[in-house]
């Protein structure tokens, strides 16, 4: 039994591909209750607040799961046994072309802690300086520069759809606010 209450009897993965497994487990709720739980397990993840001066660069990329375009942060996964910061590093340099000067850890955040195991670590990146982007041969993205202070404002009145876009915001204007940088 977990701390939570489940028992896991048994589990089965039923679609694996280098970016996600889909399991299905056999368990009991802490009720009591036989059932039956999908899980989604992704690498580890990283999502990256890029700040340049006053602005933030983010994204604009279409999402297929959704079938819309998303403004969002820079986020990606993990290669086999590449730490999440470095992750954040490769990511921010592909999609947005960018190195920065100091990476600060936000802590983790989930997206749908009901069906997806892993967490997403949060990154705050200052100090950018240019380098050539190299996004994935799949991969379209537009970058979006805004003052970071529309952007927190953006993302507290639901104009992001994106759930970790809005939580990597709002930890990076709370660290900015703590060190007493007002954006």
């Amino acid at each position: 039994m977990s701390g939570t209450g489940y028992t896991r009897r048994s589990r089965r993965t039923v679609y694996e591909n280098p970016w996600l497994r889909f399991e299905v487990h056999d368990m009991v709720h802490p009720n009591g209750l036989p059932g039956e739980h999908g899980v989604v397990v992704p690498p580890p993840a990283c999502a990256v607040v890029a700040l340049d001066g006053d602005d933030v660069i983010l994204t604009r990329q279409a999402r297929f799961a959704v079938d819309r375009v998303v403004v969002e942060v820079v986020k990606g996964g993990a290669n086999a046994a590449e730490a999440r910061l470095a992750a954040a590093q490769r990511e921010l340099r592909e999609e947005l072309g960018f190195v920065a000067a100091r990476w600060d850890d936000l802590g983790d955040a989930y997206e749908v802690p009901s069906i997806i195991a892993s967490p997403v670590r949060v990154f705050l990146a200052r100090g950018l300086s240019v380098v050539p982007a190299e996004p994935e041969e799949v991969e379209t993205i537009e970058p979006v520069r805004m003052p970071f202070a529309d952007a927190v404002r953006a993302a507290g009145d639901g104009e992001f759809a994106d759930a970790i876009t809005v939580v990597a915001l709002v930890r990076a204007a709370h660290r900015c606010a703590a060190e007493g940088e007002v954006r």
